[in-house]
């Protein structure tokens, strides 16, 4: 092990070093799996999330989220179907990882690094009790001295691509998935003017499909949305100078799944759920 690994390590010890049920939420949407999509959405909604675990006989068997959501709606099998007659089980990733409740953090965002993933389920006797996601890193990072002394700069993550206001959705979409990142800069003539990512997508495609139900031709059609249509204009931003612990709070101030890191109005760099993650893996 080197020595800076070994340094970050030692650094978020205290956190790192904590059992997931001191530091899990215990609310969020547990469904069982044949839920209709349509109600899925309402319970996420609801938790102010965007995922929900999913069970059969109280077990947990899989996981949904927006991003598996848009993955499949717009599809040949699924472009003409209502939400409301769609079952949750059809979008869910499975097997889903778990961690049981005396696991530590750090082993939980080593499976969130390894696996990309930005949540785990934890579970007791097979049953979910809890979740550690970006928000339970980004709160417990806000409040972190060792994190005051990370620069920004440090350990974001390059955005490798942008698109403009002219972008089609689907054309997102694709990036989203080809790039595997959850937002993505918006440039207008040079200008940084706001983000795109899957929420915004999944906005607009289930808009899509409560509207179209019925009445298709009174709505554009999807192939003809863009990213004027569905920008985030006032995303959380920080500059490359700033903390770690500056940039989280900056995510849960804004509820937001990603900060965007500006030099000079330029976006350079990007912090996920993911880059939290890897920060307390070293």
């Amino acid at each position: 092990m080197t020595r800076s690994l070994m340094g970050r390590l030692e650094m978020f010890e205290e956190i790192t070093l904590r059992r997931l049920e001191e530091v899990m939420a215990e609310k969020f949407p547990v469904l069982d799996k044949d839920y209709s999509l349509s109600a899925l959405i309402e319970e996420v909604d609801k938790h102010k999330t965007d995922r929900a675990v999913l069970t059969e006989d109280g077990e947990i068997r899989g996981i949904v989220t927006l991003r598996d959501i848009i993955f499949k709606l717009g599809t040949v099998r699924t472009k003409n179907v209502s939400p409301s007659a769609m079952h949750a089980s059809s979008f869910m990733s499975e097997p889903v990882i778990h961690l049981g409740k005396d696991e530590t953090l750090l082993h939980a965002a080593k499976e969130m690094v390894n696996r990309s993933f930005t949540s785990i389920p934890v579970t007791d006797n097979g049953k979910p009790v809890g979740l550690v996601s970006r928000w339970e890193l980004a709160q417990l990072i806000s409040q972190s001295e060792d994190a005051s002394r990370i620069r920004v700069r440090d350990v974001m993550k390059t955005p490798p691509v942008v698109v403009n206001l002219q972008t089609r959705i689907l054309h997102v979409r694709q990036l989203l998935f080809q790039y595997d990142l959850s937002v993505i800069p918006v440039m207008d003539e040079g200008r940084f003017v706001g983000v795109i990512g899957v929420d915004e997508v999944a906005n607009i495609f289930l808009k899509y499909y409560e509207l179209s139900r019925g009445e298709p031709k009174r709505i554009t059609p999807l192939k003809y949305v863009i990213v004027a249509d569905g920008i985030r204009l006032r995303p959380p931003i920080v500059d490359p100078d700033s903390s770690l612990a500056e940039a989280a709070e900056a995510m849960l101030r804004k509820r937001y799944r990603a900060v965007i890191v500006l030099d000079n109005e330029k976006p350079i760099g990007i912090i996920s759920g993911l880059e939290l993650a890897r920060v307390l893996t070293g």
